[in-house]
């Protein structure tokens, strides 16, 4: 059930086994998950069902150093959160992200690749990908390609994209009418209620200021990157952070660097588009991407560092209304369309005709004969970034001091993105030339100018076993809180250049089975307890009778 905490208060009575704290791509796969599982949730939303403008203010935050967009414009307060906006795109971490490199201080995870692999098989399910082909091969197979060979330098690969990237309608269904997830929206969490290093409650308040504690047995915190360090961040009464022994806390912010690195202009135009165009087959999207291999990464000292090939043209702006057009008379939904839409349907005919040649019969996207190509790159940032979180002395509406994010580049990620360049001009020599950034390699870094983030945010609260090294440990628990987990991008120690979604929604099903473990044994305890109680009040022959004493 969904409700509205500006309209209604919970029945403090109820006890769910777990409360989440933020209803986004996290949360709310791992309330379908832990409810699927037999458990009972509280799924708490501090904005409402859509994005409201209201809703957004405790995100404006200040910008202490590079610009940063995904600072304010890629965070969204509302059922579903930032995937109400995304496009959906869904990569696994390379296994190479989780181990050490010796050339690259402070990398790899404390798990490996093989802890998540079956929930990154699970989470595939989740996100609506029951059906897509798991192996690139195959991919490549069903086109009848063999697919862009690799080369020494590169390692050729297949994003996926949800067919339904909005997870609060994916999973509607279960979040209206499964009886064990109880969402609440407009709760806006302030403060984490510990007693003696448990977590006893979450405070909440609403934009018109009245309080709700919702308690539960667990809690897990499923907030952004940047907004869960911030929450963690907020001074306390007794004036501790028992979950800050290493001083960790908001340290090493990540993102990836996107950049236009370099134009591309085809030479063999058939090699060009069969390399590089976008796939589509039984309504499931397939984008092909590079990376350096592992090898070139090793023997020059670099960071992980992918590229994908995009197409910028005129018609594109006035296409993309009109593709959306032509597939609803497709579907025979005449009504959508609308009268003075179908004139520049006619007179871009030929376009969208050929364009939809292209995606029925050769499963591929089309370029208008005017597009330009670049080579967008998707650079990681180093684990020690030297990118921080901190807090503003400025207080939101709800109390809360407001973030200060100092994003940062350093040499080492702009050596990367030069190198991957370079590499891509012979790699790719006959079927395109590779024209460099004017200012990619001029020695003043005037590149970083060119440089954006990503919105894709992660680190602030690294994972490590030891509560001197990271801010969560292996199993996502909160450092210095028994029954507190942090589910959130901002436990990543490294990030690769996938996109980060995919993996912290495997990390969401395996916190959801550890959950199942932990209240499994609760329970358990409890029904030890229990019987124990029963026992002592039940006659034992082996034990002495009781004395009793008449009154007098």
């Amino acid at each position: 059930m969904i409700r509205d905490l500006l309209q209604f208060r919970p029945d403090p009575h109820v006890v769910p086994d777990v409360c989440i704290v933020g209803a986004g791509a996290a949360g709310i796969m791992l309330a379908v998950e832990l409810a699927g599982l037999g458990r009972t949730v509280t799924l708490l939303e501090g904005g409402g069902a859509a994005i409201e403008e209201s809703a957004q203010t405790p995100y404006e935050s200040e910008c202490a150093a590079l610009p940063h967009r995904g600072l304010h414009g890629g965070r969204f307060r509302a059922l579903g959160g930032t995937t109400t906006m995304w496009g959906g795109q869904i990569l696994k971490l390379q296994e190479s992200d989780f181990e050490r490199r010796a050339w690259i201080p402070e990398s790899g995870w404390p798990i490996s690749t093989h802890d998540l692999e079956p929930h990154y098989e699970r989470a595939l399910e989740l996100e609506g990908l029951r059906n897509v082909i798991r192996s690139d091969r195959d991919v490549w197979k069903a086109l009848g390609k063999a697919g862009p060979p690799d080369s020494g330098d590169f390692t050729s690969y297949l994003s996926r994209w949800c067919p339904e990237p909005n997870f609060a309608r994916l999973h509607r269904r279960s979040l209206e009418h499964d009886a064990r997830i109880d969402t609440w929206l407009h709760a806006h969490a302030v403060e984490l209620l510990l007693e003696d290093g448990t977590a006893r409650g979450v405070r909440c308040r609403t934009s018109e200021g009245k309080e709700t504690i919702f308690r539960a047995k667990t809690y897990v915190f499923a907030l952004g990157a940047i907004e869960s360090s911030r929450f963690f961040l907020q001074p306390r009464d007794n004036g501790g952070l028992p979950w800050n022994d290493s001083g960790l806390l908001g340290r090493h912010f990540q993102d990836h660097i996107d950049s236009d690195a370099a134009e591309v202009t085809p030479l063999d135009a058939r090699a060009f588009r069969d390399a590089f165009d976008t796939i589509f087959l039984s309504g499931h999207r397939y984008t092909p991407k590079l990376t350096l291999s592992a090898a070139r990464q090793r023997a020059d000292r670099l960071l992980n560092v992918g590229a994908t090939v995009y197409s910028a043209a005129d018609e594109n702006d006035a296409l993309t209304p009109l593709k959306s057009n032509a597939k609803k008379l497709l579907k025979g939904e005449l009504r959508e369309v609308k009268v003075k839409e179908v004139w520049p349907m006619m007179r871009h005919a030929p376009t969208l005709l050929a364009g939809a040649y292209r995606y029925a019969v050769e499963h591929r996207a089309f370029h208008p004969a005017s597009a330009k190509f670049r080579l967008r790159v998707h650079c990681e940032q180093e684990p020690t970034s030297a990118s921080t979180i901190t807090l503003s002395p400025l207080r939101d509406a709800f109390g809360l001091r407001k973030t200060a994010l100092a994003w940062k580049i350093s040499p080492l990620e702009i050596q990367t993105i030069r190198r991957l360049v370079e590499l891509a001009q012979s790699s790719l020599e006959g079927v395109g030339r590779v024209i460099p950034h004017p200012a990619l390699f001029d020695q003043d870094d005037a590149f970083i100018g060119y440089c954006q983030d990503s919105f894709h945010h992660m680190g602030g609260m690294r994972m490590h076993r030891l509560p001197t090294l990271g801010v969560v440990d292996t199993d996502l628990r909160l450092h210095g809180v028994r029954n507190c987990f942090v589910c959130s991008s901002a436990v990543f120690p490294t990030s690769g250049f996938s996109n980060p979604t995919h993996t912290l929604l495997a990390l969401s099903v395996r916190l959801a089975h550890h959950l199942l473990n932990e209240t499994t044994s609760y329970l358990q305890e409890s029904e030890e307890r229990r019987s124990e109680a029963v026992d002592d009040a039940l006659p034992n022959p082996e034990r002495p009778a009781a004395c009793f004493v008449a009154p007098p």
